[in-house]
């Protein structure tokens, strides 16, 4: 088998001479359109691997212009044999540089901000591109719910999008006059290599807490992974959570460096004890006298040595309010005063499934019902503890409805399930996405955590689980529905079916959808 090896620097070269300047990227041979690239490479490990060589074959059948494959551990194929395709060693690390430079290098075009952390990435980005979106300067939204601009998203499947992909749907957003991009960055497309070639202006730090160890084997190696944001080169500031411990560590590290702003941030201006020798070098940012009234909080934000504007966030809990700060922090960090940060951040609006408050105006004596994304312990336990004083304000109780996913990560079952039973007044498990496994087995593993003998009621059916709560929960109380948030499908046993919260809580309120 004759196999035509290249270079990383000479992969340009071979794909203008074999494709023409309109052909696009791509590493899924459902997208391949005649006179396409073709990128074929493996990534990640175990459950989560995928290998895209298998399909160069029909790449090629396909119309693909080129085909570029990785021939790390290949078994011979016939379609090798064709001179449309060029072997490249360690693609997935080389895919998204080539992909950037076949675009003319899209990101370094607009401001882009990366953000990553175990919880915040959704409502940081969902936030920041409504903060800066304006009809003469366009910012536009790369994440879990989907790519564009602020209302109007196509979903994606993904996070963090492929590298062709990403650079692709980059270039679309340059033509259509994006300036700014908020993108959510995974722990995942970082090992991957997804990100490669996107140029940062910003990196945001939100907080990490045990999750995708299925994955990333140790919280050592989940975090070295995230680090990697704040070494992209040319990266510009770096906004940081230093009320998490880890984002201390994170800040020291890059202080200890020059060439990169760094903009901490925290609720509590405590939080900064310890960094004063680093002095004007770190950029802080905090609240004082923040206030929860209604449905947000009121006071001030404050940028040390800088001035002090007061506000007013519609969100709910403090780590909402930490989310804001995060954004507040971006938006001073991309040239915006004080003052016109605070007006656009008193318009933001809850994310979808991120601590959303599911009004059912129809049934007056229907609780107070909470549908968040939480699906991680660190997650679940802040908030519960965020709505535990909104429970005892109302004079009521506190329910938790939730379940963990299959075919993830097993060892944070029982500890979500000690969160729960220490922090909800009433529980009931059921399922969230079961994929493979049989649900009875993942609520065992939720119930081994659970050792206060609370009492806990068990329906898998997720439907039932919500109309049980919201039906049977009193009108002071609040029902808290975890796990799945935004999401509007259900995936069981290889099938996915259709499955909002949201529409479900409507229903058992005897309220319309």
């Amino acid at each position: 088998m004759m196999v035509t090896l290249i270079k990383p620097e000479q992969a340009m070269d071979h794909l203008r001479q074999l494709a023409l300047p309109a052909a696009h990227i791509v590493s899924d041979t459902r997208q391949i359109k005649a006179g396409d690239i073709f990128l074929a490479y493996k990534v990640g490990h175990g459950a989560a691997t995928q290998d895209g060589r298998p399909y160069i074959a029909d790449a090629l059948d396909a119309g693909a212009a080129t085909v570029i494959y990785d021939p790390t551990d290949l078994e011979g194929s016939s379609a090798l044999n064709d001179s449309r395709c060029l072997a490249l060693e360690n693609l997935s690390a080389h895919a998204g540089p080539i992909c950037s430079e076949w675009y003319g290098n899209p990101s370094g075009q607009m401001m882009v901000f990366g953000v990553t952390g175990t919880n915040g990435k959704t409502s940081i980005t969902q936030w920041l591109s409504h903060a800066l979106d304006r009809p003469k300067s366009r910012a536009a939204v790369i994440g879990t719910l989907g790519i564009g601009y602020p209302g109007h998203l196509e979903a994606t499947g993904y996070t963090t999008p492929n590298a062709a992909r990403l650079q692709t749907e980059l270039k679309a957003l340059l033509d259509s006059n994006a300036k700014q991009i908020a993108m959510e960055v995974s722990s995942h497309a970082l090992e991957q290599g997804r990100v490669n070639g996107v140029q940062f202006a910003t990196a945001v730090f939100s907080n990490l807490s045990q999750d995708h160890l299925d994955y990333h084997g140790s919280m050592a190696e989940y975090t070295a992974v995230k680090f990697r944001l704040f070494q992209f080169p040319g990266l510009q500031n770096a906004v940081i959570n230093l009320e998490d411990p880890l984002g201390r560590e994170l800040a020291m590290q890059l202080l200890a460096k020059t060439g990169v702003q760094v903009w901490g941030y925290a609720v509590d201006r405590n939080a900064f004890i310890g960094f004063e020798k680093f002095g004007k070098r770190l950029h802080a940012i905090f609240s004082s006298g923040m206030r929860f009234k209604d449905y947000g909080y009121q006071g001030v934000f404050e940028w040390q040595d800088h001035g002090r504007t007061e506000v007013s966030v519609p969100v709910v809990g403090d780590f909402n309010l930490s989310n804001c700060l995060a954004v507040w922090t971006c938006v001073l960090a991309s040239g915006m005063d004080m003052l016109e940060a605070s007006k656009r951040i008193a318009l933001l609006k809850p994310v979808s499934g991120r601590m959303e408050m599911v009004l059912c105006n129809s049934r007056s004596s229907s609780p107070l019902v909470i549908v968040d994304y939480a699906h991680t312990p660190d997650a679940l336990e802040k908030v519960l503890n965020t709505l535990r004083p909104i429970a005892t304000q109302r004079a009521g109780k506190l329910w938790c409805i939730f379940g963990c996913g299959g075919d993830r990560d097993t060892s944070k079952r029982p500890l979500m399930g000690r969160i729960a039973a220490e922090l909800a007044d009433h529980i009931i498990l059921t399922s969230d996405n079961p994929r493979s496994e049989n649900p009875e087995k993942i609520s065992a593993d939720i119930q081994a955590g659970m050792s206060n003998g609370k009492s806990v009621e068990v329906i898998l059916d997720r439907a039932a689980a919500i109309l049980s709560g919201v039906r049977h929960a009193e009108a002071n109380d609040v029902v808290l529905i975890a796990g799945k948030g935004h999401e509007t499908s259900q995936e069981i046993n290889g099938r996915k079916v259709d499955f909002s919260d949201q529409e479900h809580v409507l229903l058992a309120s005897g309220g319309s959808v």
